[in-house]
């Protein structure tokens, strides 16, 4: 009996040493099993498509989906994040060397201390300070969010081949997973799902729509000259995940900024492209895409991609929902033992 507990043990302890050395292994390489992951998940339905209609081989299946993924939704964001990276490169020399280049900022800040004087006779705060130390932040963080996700040509390498190998041998990759386990197939199933159903509604539904929100206010912004666009449109996009707020939070400055400015028709131009073309998206784009997954209440969502961004860096806008909604899983699991243990 002590033969067999010693054995036992030593099994542990070795089992529990090589998770730990594998988990170590994998680490640098976890931004690029979770985008690919994600983007499986997500390019299921266009993959599945693909093999009913035109490819009936899998490897062929795979390989057209990630040309057209490649093509229509990675070079367009790729191509964004270095302009915002140029555009807060620019912007932060500016604001270092203090010689101009925050005429949008510095027009509106000191319209505002104006306003502030009027209205509180004679009392003024420092507007533009406080805008400044914002501005800073965001250019200190802009580079390190949108450079890192596709600045090595070897990670973009793995995250596509690990995109394929997910796509053409996805089901029997999760076969193998819930075999290992040694929670009940069921709660195997019910986690996948949960995580599932989780990129479906914050990767399709929320992150998306930031994302075109984003792009929205900057085209708005080139289209109605107010400078810097890519990067306000980057601030755009994760203002957007605040809730009852979300895009105003730039447009409503660069609409004022255009009026004081005397750009009457331009600020009208962006109020209303702002309600019509960005506005809108809520209320027609998100429940489509948004209705296969479980909803998670934006404020959680805001703070898991804030949080994933300081703890994982550019991949932290994905890990962090996910693991939200992977511990929501876990709590259902929880509660479903915890009930069959009482009855």
């Amino acid at each position: 009996m002590d033969r067999e507990k010693l054995q036992t043990s030593f099994f542990i302890g070795l089992l529990a040493l090589i998770l730990v050395l594998s988990l170590f292994i994998f680490l640098p390489y976890l931004t690029i099993l979770v985008f690919a992951a994600v983007l499986a998940i997500t390019f299921e339905p266009l993959y599945n498509a693909l093999r009913a209609t035109i490819f009936k081989n899998r490897s062929l299946a795979s390989l057209a989906t990630i040309l057209i993924v490649v093509a229509a939704v990675l070079t367009p964001l790729t191509l964004f994040g270095v302009m915002v990276f140029k555009e807060a490169g620019g912007l932060y020399a500016s604001v270092t060397a203090n010689d101009g280049g925050l005429a949008f900022v510095t027009r509106l800040t000191e319209t505002l201390d104006q306003k502030l004087k009027l209205i509180n006779h004679g009392f003024t705060f420092d507007v533009s300070e406080l805008l400044k130390q914002m501005l800073s932040w965001v250019v200190g963080n802009a580079g390190a969010i949108f450079s890192g996700i596709a600045q090595s040509v070897l990670g973009l390498f793995l995250t596509m081949l690990a995109f394929y190998y997910l796509l053409k041998d996805g089901p029997h990759l999760r076969d193998a997973l819930i075999r290992l386990s040694p929670l009940d197939d069921a709660y195997d199933a019910l986690i996948i799902g949960k995580l599932k159903n989780a990129v479906h509604s914050v990767v399709l539904g929320t992150l998306t729509v930031a994302i075109i929100q984003g792009l929205l206010v900057s085209i708005g912004f080139y289209l109605f000259g107010v400078p810097n666009g890519a990067l306000w449109g980057a601030v755009a996009a994760v203002a957007a995940l605040i809730p009852f707020i979300g895009t105003t939070l730039v447009l409503l400055p660069a609409i004022f900024y255009l009026f004081i400015a005397g750009s009457t028709a331009s600020g009208i131009g962006l109020l209303i492209w702002g309600a019509v073309a960005v506005g809108l998206i809520d209320n027609f784009l998100t429940p489509k895409l948004i209705e296969r997954g479980t909803r998670i209440h934006p404020l959680l969502i805001l703070f898991s991609v804030l949080g994933g961004f300081s703890f994982f860096g550019p991949a932290g806008f994905l890990i962090g929902p996910l693991t939200i909604s992977l511990l929501f899983a876990l709590f259902e699991i929880y509660r479903k033992i915890f009930s069959a243990e009482k009855a």
